[in-house]
Parts: structure tokens; sequence; C-alpha cells
């Protein structure tokens, strides 16, 4: 793989990043509803005094709809081609092997959060689909409630640690996200395993992979949500924050 081909993947990459936040705020919430209801027709009530600090705000509107753009017009029509050649069962595979390799990083975060509960179970349901699941591809312990629990990373430790998220940030290509998730999700890279990888070219290429399945995953979330909302970047940013914050509780 030349560079030029590395540069457009990660470019890609970036771009497919966007998804992956704002789908798995809404996946998340999906027994609710698409847009987090407590039923069909039904607002969530938000406690009066909930602040989501967005200082950036005219900034922040500029980038997100140029955000938005790139995943109408470049993403969307990408997106019909992979999801047309891998059908929805290797697709999910695909995913479950990705969040089993992530294990290093829900695992160290659960220790310095002291949360040993999730530390069993990370560890059992990681060597059950590792060694059941063929490597990861298959889920075996998704129908175990004794070995669920909600994800860990290092913004999370973060705030057990009481440290505030700061303000709400949206990046270019990567969209939704607040100054304390990105020192976290600085942090969490070095842990995981995929940064171990060499050649350059094949690390990138499995980190592009990865981004691309989830985005393609979310992506009829984040249209759901834009159509449903009265102004979509309201609608993104109180989704955003009360996903993180729901993290934070659990």
């Amino acid at each position: 793989m030349n560079r030029r081909t590395v540069f457009v993947l990660f470019v890609l990459v970036l771009g497919l990043t966007l998804l992956q936040g704002c789908a798995a705020k809404t996946a998340h919430r999906a027994q609710a509803g698409p847009l987090g209801t407590a039923a069909a027709g039904e607002e969530e009530a938000i406690p009066e005094d909930e602040t989501y600090p967005d200082s950036l705000e005219t900034v922040n509107r500029g980038i997100f709809a140029f955000n938005d753009g790139f995943i109408t017009h470049m993403f969307s029509p990408v997106d019909t081609v992979y999801t047309g050649f891998f059908p929805q069962d290797v697709r999910n595979g695909f995913g479950n092997f990705y969040r089993n390799l992530g294990y290093p990083v829900r695992l160290v975060n659960a220790l310095l959060q002291l949360r040993l509960d999730k530390v069993a179970k990370e560890t059992a349901s990681f060597a059950l689909n590792t060694v059941f699941g063929v490597g990861g591809l298959f889920n075996v312990t998704r129908n175990m409630p004794g070995l669920q629990s909600s994800p860990e990373d290092f913004s999370q430790t973060l705030a057990f640690y009481g440290l505030g998220s700061g303000t709400y940030v949206v990046l270019p290509f990567l969209g939704s996200t607040t100054v304390r998730d990105v020192v976290g999700t600085v942090a969490d890279s070095f842990l995981h395993p995929l940064s171990l990888i060499t050649p350059d070219s094949a690390r990138y290429a499995l980190i592009g992979h990865d981004k691309a399945n989830t985005a393609s995953a979310n992506l009829p979330a984040y249209k759901t949500l834009k159509e449903e909302s009265f102004d979509h970047y309201t609608s993104m940013k109180d989704v955003y924050f009360q996903y993180r914050r729901g993290l934070e509780q659990e």
C-alpha cells in the first residue's frame, strides 16, 4: 500500500468516525425510541438544571454542517456499496470481532475506576467470545445477562475522579465530542491492540475497516435522528451528552 493510498484511507477513516459517535449514542437508546424517547410519541424528561456547555456553538454549527454534507453526499453512496457487498450477518461478525479486540481498553479503565465487577464480566466475556466465538466473530455472551456491562473508557475514568467534561466540540470529520473525551480517546488509543499492528499500512487498513463497519451500522440511526429533529445540531448535542452522562452513572 503506497503513501497516497494510506492518506486516502486515513481521510476516509476520519469521516467515518463521525457516524460512530452519533449512532453509538442512538443505539444505546434504541429500546426507548429513535430519539431516545421513553416511548413512541413521548418526550424523555430532562432535568431542568441539566446543562450542556457549548461555548463554541457558532464555530461548532459551521463544522457540523460541513460534516453532515460529507455524510450525505460522500459516505452514504459508499455505504450503499459496502452493505450490498457484505451481508448483515457478516458485518455483525466484523463488529463483534473489533469489540472483542478492544478488551484491554475496557479492562484497564474498569480497574482504574475500581469496578471489579466489570473487570470480572469483561474478562469472562472476552474469554468465552475468543474461545467459543472464533476469535470474537460470534458474540456468544450476547444473551448472558450476567456478563453484560457498559463500556469503559478513559474519559469515564477521568469523570470518575471528578474531571468535568469541558465544552462541547464538533471536530471536522470526527464529529461530536468534548474536551475531556478528546483526551480520553487519545489515551485509549495507546491501549488498543490495533496500535501494535505492523506495518503501518496493515494497521491503517484494520482501523479503517473497523470505523467503516461501525459507521455503516450507525448510518440509519443518524438519518432517523436527522429526519425527526427540528434542530439537528441541538438534537445531536443533547443525545451525545445524555449518552455520555448515562455511561458515567452506570
